[in-house]
């Protein structure tokens, strides 16, 4: 036996002792210790187990949601079930269907000894209206229900019973209202900025596009989830919708930015600082900005200009490449599911990979099983993925945002581009050559294909709206004596922001500018040329 072999098995039959350095071997764990998410996913099942294994009758599940308070309002046993039942049954049976049939089970429930029966059903009701507003919005139906059950309660109830119904206004038409604006400590502190894009930094683009995505995640509600999944498109969903346009709009405005440059080297430049926006923003682990990002600087009309890509620096096109990698569609986002899986903290999803997951789920199983009892392991699945959702949406974002910046980066955004302009304006910088060049090494990754055609177009009031609260913003910075004037080098430079708006697709009025352009005069020039992109587009 040589001396390899026997040290081999010294250790097989010691596996306790420590190794040749005075260290303890350290057990191998691999793949034994769960997560909280699998935990969770374990805890669930085992409670649904209880529930014929998965299924059981729209009677039987309205029964266990009454079982579960006591006299007193309180939860007897754990909230899954009953908080899963309330937040996912509009998706196989209507919520006006379900009002009803609780209604019904408090009239049968006669008789002095049915009065705890009638009191749990009433603390159901109570709960359902109070914890799960959002579902209860969505169909006219239920406040008619909702309102016959509180008058028969009214009617025929103790005092109790009658305080549950009476103590708030547990139905507003309103509905759950929009989400709270995100603090912001940045915000209300004054100081100079530049509204210059060459001078802005690229943390700083990164963090006020990520503050912007974060507001607009922040805005879906369960319903537009709903919605989506059931018609499989965001027509309907404004919220869904304006969270596809503000990625689209990302994704144009970074072509636009490139294109924006007359020469290959300063094409080089923008497309150097997009690229360190995206490692930004894949440290902020906002997913979806950098899809958008990345999808822009791997458009076919910016891949092409080879002259451009020449003058990026060898760290630059690894770093495209690793995020293309990264964000790549095959094997249904494998690199990504991975990355995503082991992050922690603040981070924002590729959205359209988790609602393409939400689909294949829900046109994977039936509504109900064989025997026609609810397939209450689909709800139960479904639920899950959406609580995940919510809990992300309950972040706090890690950075502020300057309200000057955000006026800025809105108005560029609202900004449209067609396709046709954006590729006329790539072939204008570099033409088409005649002789074969090597094919592009970016892979190009699927940005918002799960939504195409959405294009933000907005109301041309509030794109005056934004106009305004930009020009307050661009005197703010650029005229600190408040004279009411700015300077014509100032002006020139600002418009780069808003380059083909500015000068090229739509060129503005030049006559009596003279030195110094006024505020109106900016207004009147940006307001023009932005409500005309809306209109003629």
């Amino acid at each position: 036996m040589n001396r390899k072999d026997s040290k081999r098995k010294s250790h097989q039959e010691c596996p306790g002792k420590t190794g040749g350095r005075g260290r303890p071997r350290q057990a191998r764990r691999h793949k034994t210790c769960p997560s909280p998410r699998e935990i969770s996913k374990v805890m669930a099942s085992m409670a649904l187990g209880m529930l014929n294994e998965g299924g059981c009758s729209e009677d039987d599940l309205l029964e266990k949601c009454i079982q579960s308070f006591d006299s007193a309002g309180s939860l007897r046993r754990g909230d899954h079930i009953l908080n899963m039942v309330l937040a996912m049954h509009s998706w196989v049976l209507p919520s006006a269907h379900l009002a009803a049939r609780l209604l019904t089970l408090y009239q049968e429930a006669t008789g002095s000894t049915q009065e705890l029966r009638r009191l749990q059903i009433c603390h159901l009701v109570r709960y359902w209206l109070t914890q799960h507003a959002e579902t209860v919005h969505q169909e006219p139906q239920l406040e008619e229900v909702i309102g016959r059950f509180w008058a028969t309660v009214e009617q025929e109830g103790n005092a109790t019973q009658r305080r549950l119904g009476d103590s708030t206004n547990l139905l507003s038409p309103g509905g759950p209202g929009p989400p709270p604006p995100i603090s912001s400590p940045g915000l209300g502190k004054k100081r100079k900025v530049t509204l210059l894009f060459d001078h802005l930094e690229t943390e700083e683009l990164a963090e006020h596009l990520t503050y912007l995505e974060f507001q607009s995640f922040q805005a879906i509600r369960p319903q537009d989830l709903r919605g989506y999944v059931l018609q499989g498109s965001v027509r309907g969903c404004p919220a869904l919708e304006g969270s596809v346009g503000l990625s689209n709009s990302v994704s144009r405005w970074v072509q636009v930015m490139v294109l924006s440059r007359p020469g290959p080297a300063q094409r080089g430049q923008v497309l150097d600082k997009f690229i360190h926006v995206a490692q930004r923003l894949l440290q902020l682990q906002n997913f979806n900005t950098l899809m958008a990002v990345t999808g822009g600087l791997c458009h076919s009309a910016i891949s092409r200009l080879k002259d451009s890509h020449t003058h990026l620096s060898p760290d630059s096109t690894k770093a495209l490449l690793e995020l293309t990698e990264l964000l790549a569609a095959h094997n249904n986002y494998t690199c990504y599911r991975r990355t995503w899986a082991g992050c922690t903290g603040f981070r924002l999803p590729v959205l359209g990979v988790h609602l393409k997951d939400l689909v294949s789920l829900h046109e994977a199983q039936p509504d109900r099983l064989p025997n026609g009892h609810l397939n209450l392991l689909k709800l139960n699945s479904l639920y899950l993925r959406l609580q995940e959702l919510a809990a992300l949406q309950r972040q706090h974002p890690p950075c502020s945002a300057n309200e000057d910046l955000l006026h800025l980066l809105t108005l560029s955004l609202d900004l449209f581009y067609t396709e046709d302009e954006i590729y006329a304006l790539s072939y204008a910088r570099e033409p088409r050559c005649p002789k074969s060049l090597p094919p592009s090494p970016f892979k190009v990754p699927l940005v918002a294909e799960w939504a195409p055609g959405v294009t933000p177009k907005p109301h041309r009031v509030t794109l005056c709206r934004h106009v305004d609260q930009l020009v307050e913003s661009v005197f703010k910075n650029y005229d600190p004596e408040g004279r009411g004037t700015i300077s014509q080098e100032d002006f020139e430079r600002l418009s780069g922001n808003f380059p083909f708006a500015c000068h090229g697709l739509h060129p503005p009025p030049r006559q009596g500018f003279g030195v110094s352009p006024s505020k109106a005069t900016a207004v009147r020039t940006v307001g023009c040329v932005a409500t005309n992109t809306a209109e003629t587009k």
